[in-house]
């Protein structure tokens, strides 16, 4: 999986807001991984922590999480 782009699905000000996230996506069998989880705990103001997925699974994970652009 090295070589695979990602993109990022959604962004959340907090952690446990996006281990909820990832929970849903991964029950409904869409790989998800979080990034910035580690920056966002050392400095909780100072970014965002981010949800990613394949691009052949946005969509189907938009709609999971009723993310609507």
């Amino acid at each position: 999986m090295q070589n695979q782009t990602f993109v990022v699905l959604a962004e959340y000000n907090s952690l446990a807001e996006a281990e909820i996230a990832k929970s849903r996506l991964q029950s409904a069998e869409i790989w998800v991984d979080i990034r910035n989880e580690y920056m966002s705990t050392l400095n909780p103001i100072g970014g965002a922590v981010q949800l990613v997925v394949r691009p052949e699974e946005l969509e189907r994970a938009q709609k999971e999480l009723m993310i609507l652009e």
